[in-house]
């Protein structure tokens, strides 16, 4: 801290008349002492605010030093197209994906927990969107048969790398989903629930009414919330109530069911800066943020979220595509305990089910289950190769009702097929449908060809151990030996193409 000077400012007087050159020197030395000392201020101040954001963003303190807003503006007054051209948020196939973050923050019990995962992708070209949900008791995979639930990420890489948990967990999750994932936003409770109120509250369409006798209050304790069916206004704490209660009767007691009414609190944010011409309006959208400001961590700059903003405006609602990762019997997940603590697991262990959700985030669940369906007549002929008794018949019920057509089954030749085999029949004239039978069994295709069989069998091909199989319809155009890989698929995939 600089002192006060001795001198009273009063007694300050002015003399025009050359002075002697000590007299001169000396003055020198205090004008010297004086800038340097200014040039010290204003070099801890710029400091001290680059580490505010350094911590804030996940990033480091002299990144941050140019992205200060009074550096930011004089950077862009004097060179205009600074931060345009290299440095833009959009990727150059006019794509982008977000990964936001809920958690407590201070004061809450669990604070740096993500109570909350959304993975936002966005086509600007396409000018459409998909949101895909990730259960915070998702299990994440350490490595040598460990899991740790997938909402501890931020909070042990907050343990040892503050203020880079949102960014780490970034990483984290985009390794795990095979997904780059450009940028992070992580936002607190008292953040969120500011924001809502800075926008003069949301509208919310709640789908079916509920009450929660558990919901946790700021002294550990519980009250009891409830909610009714239709368009409700809600504040801040409303929505943050809204958006976080989880033990709601008359289906609204899950985790799924809560990422589900936290995607409809998005879209109504959403709706409402539409409504304020919020979006298009820089001044406006800055303001919002210096509101939140400290309740956010993000590598994202308020020039960025500006960019965004007026790129996404234009989206229309028709154009999200909302999914929520479930364990229900369509879903892609399954329960389990590890070491007394409840986990997700994918319901394929490979996480290609829900690797494919993530790269292809535009589909909705009903989208995926027609995509799969054949768009021509396709004749199968199935053979059990597991020891898994009516395997065949029941496989075959279930691709007969997304449209399939079974011409026979019964056993394979030899058994202990791990994967599914899919011979093809037409010599590749119905290969996209082929292709299409793979991803649905998740099986292999073989490069065997059928060879001509006796008097008794239209064509032989040769399985496991050059086991010789005999393909019983003459109007086959696949056979399928089914492998145990398979199981998980089938019982998930009977529940969506029920009708």
């Amino acid at each position: 801290m600089l002192g006060k000077p001795d001198s009273n400012p009063t007694d300050l007087t002015a003399n025009f008349l050359p002075s002697d050159p000590g007299t001169s020197a000396s003055r020198q030395t205090y004008v010297m002492a004086g800038i340097f000392a200014v040039v010290v201020a204003i070099a801890a101040t710029l400091g001290a605010g680059a580490s505010y954001r350094a911590v804030t963003h996940g990033t480091n303190v002299f990144s941050e030093v140019g992205n200060l807003p009074i550096i930011s503006d004089i950077r862009r007054a004097v060179l205009p197209s600074a931060g345009e051209e290299g440095t833009s948020p959009i990727a150059k196939d006019d794509k982008l994906k977000i990964l936001f973050l809920g958690i407590g923050g201070d004061g809450h019990e669990g604070s740096q927990l993500t109570d909350t995962i959304i993975l936002t992708s966005i086509d600007f070209k396409e000018k459409k969107a998909g949101m895909l949900s990730l259960p915070r008791d998702l299990a994440y995979p350490l490595g040598g048969g460990r899991f740790e639930k997938i909402n501890s990420i931020n909070a042990y890489a907050e343990l040892e790398h503050p203020g880079e948990g949102a960014v780490r967990t970034g990483q984290a999750i985009s390794k795990l989903l095979d997904v780059e994932i450009d940028h992070v936003v992580r936002v607190d409770f008292r953040g969120f629930s500011e924001f809502v109120d800075a926008i003069g509250g949301i509208d919310v369409t709640v789908e079916r009414s509920f009450t929660d006798p558990q919901y946790p209050t700021y002294d550990d304790k519980w009250t009891t919330v409830s909610f009714k069916k239709g368009v409700q206004h809600m504040d801040g704490k409303t929505a943050l109530t809204f958006a976080r209660s989880r033990h709601g009767n008359n289906g609204e007691g899950s985790d799924f069911a809560r990422s589900k009414r936290q995607q409809l609190v998005i879209m109504a944010i959403r709706e409402k800066l539409l409504s304020l011409n919020t979006l298009g309006n820089p001044k406006k959208l800055a303001a919002l943020y210096a509101t939140v400001s400290r309740n956010i961590q993000t590598d994202l700059s308020i020039w960025d979220l500006v960019e965004l903003a007026n790129k996404a405006k234009d989206f229309s609602k028709d154009q999200v595509t909302t999914r929520v990762l479930t364990d229900a019997q369509n879903g892609e997940l399954v329960p389990s305990t590890v070491n007394g603590a409840f986990m997700l697991f994918p319901r394929k262990p490979d996480w290609s089910a829900i690797r494919a959700i993530a790269q292809n985030p535009y589909q909705t669940a009903e989208q995926e289950v027609a995509a799969a369906r054949p768009v021509e007549t396709i004749k199968i002929e199935i053979k059990n190769g597991t020891s898994r008794t009516g395997f065949a018949s029941q496989a075959a019920a279930k691709l007969e009702k997304m449209g399939y057509e079974i011409t026979a089954f019964g056993n394979a030749g030899k058994k202990g097929y791990e994967r599914s085999v899919i011979f093809d029949l037409t010599n590749g004239k119905k290969r996209a449908e082929l292709l299409k039978l793979k991803n649905v069994l998740d099986a292999e295709i073989s490069l065997s060809a059928p060879v001509p069989g006796d008097a008794e069998t239209t064509k032989i091909v040769y399985g496991n151990d050059l086991t010789p199989e005999r393909i019983l319809s003459f109007s086959s155009d696949f056979l399928v030996i089914l492998g145990d890989g398979t199981a998980a698929f089938l019982e998930q995939q009977t529940a969506q193409a029920t009708p």
